[in-house]
């Protein structure tokens, strides 16, 4: 009987050993299921500020890639400032395709192209000559300032010559004397050469025969480039106010077997022996009956006083109709 006893007692206490030992697996079975679970959410977490700054990284990418060009932000804070029913973007290739999605090298390369579209301002006269007159300044500010150009696009238009006044890129290295060899070609040069090709094809598909050009000091050799090159259809430049060191007479030949008529506009105060210089300089290119050089005083009546010149030149050099 006491031998019973002590084989119950034995076996309750294997069970107990039992038990007690699967409650101790059990447990760590639990801890091990929690703490993969910890650490499964902690990763996610830390996946997700890595993953807000790669959308983000894309965004200013998206934005650094579809900003507009300076050039065009310029121009677009220009044309708010004027008349929008004189305002006309020319070249404007770029609007439909801007609405199709483009490849990163694409959009790329559209913004080191500077775009293609610029600003112009029109004024149509109300019975057209058959010749319209193109204004060429030496900086794209100087559109919406008064001065000889804003002068001239205002009132020619009155007595029958319509007028274009065209946004070119600014003239790089302004202040030096321009090289009529240089060996690299500005790419500023080549924008303003395609930018005044265009318009002058706009005006011809607006039924104009023939145009004169109008530049002043620092986009002369963009005009006198133009005048040899679209000879077929320009006969006039009127130079205002424009600087000895920017008439190479390589370019002055060029320009005089283009047939090309030219209104020389200098300051009053120009000396006797540099008039005359000048006007020798021009006839050693081959200028005879086609060049004029007149003097204009300072300030507004300057201005006023010069247009009406320029006028009455139009008047007696060109066919009206």
């Amino acid at each position: 009987m006491q031998q019973s006893n002590s084989t119950l007692i034995y076996s309750a206490y294997l069970s107990a050993c039992l038990l007690i030992k699967s409650l101790v697996t059990l447990s760590l079975l639990l801890l091990t299921s929690l703490s993969s679970l910890a650490n499964d959410t902690a990763g996610e977490n830390a996946s997700i500020p890595e993953t807000a700054t790669t959308d983000s990284t894309n965004a200013t990418s998206v934005l650094e890639r579809t900003a507009l060009p300076p050039q065009q932000i310029h121009m677009s804070s220009l044309a708010a400032a004027l008349d929008p029913s004189e305002v006309v973007w020319l070249n404007d290739v770029q609007e439909e395709q801007n609405q199709k999605e483009q490849s990163e090298e694409n959009t790329k390369a559209f913004s080191e192209q500077d775009d293609e579209r610029f600003i112009s301002l029109y004024r149509p006269a109300l019975q057209p000559a058959q010749m319209a007159v193109i204004l060429m300044p030496d900086s794209i500010h100087k559109m919406a300032k008064k001065g000889l150009m804003r002068q001239l696009y205002t009132e020619l238009p009155m007595t029958g010559w319509s007028t274009l006044h065209i946004g070119l890129p600014e003239v790089s290295n302004a202040t030096e004397i321009f090289e009529a060899e240089e060996s690299t070609e500005d790419k500023n040069e080549t924008v303003a050469a395609s930018r005044i090709a265009t318009s002058i094809q706009f005006l011809l598909d607006k039924g104009i025969r023939s145009t004169a050009l109008v530049a002043e000091n620092y986009s002369a050799q963009r005009a006198i480039t133009a005048s040899i090159t679209q000879a077929d259809a320009t006969s006039g430049l009127v130079l205002w106010r424009v600087e000895k060191a920017q008439l190479p007479l390589s370019q002055l030949q060029a320009l005089a077997k283009s047939q090309i008529t030219v209104l020389d506009i200098v300051n009053h105060d120009i000396g006797k022996s540099e008039k005359a210089e000048r006007i020798r300089k021009f006839h050693l290119a081959g200028f005879a009956q086609n060049y004029r050089l007149i003097t204009t005083p300072q300030g507004e009546a300057g201005i006023k006083h010069t247009e009406r010149r320029v006028r009455d030149w139009l008047e007696t050099r060109f066919k009206k109709f």
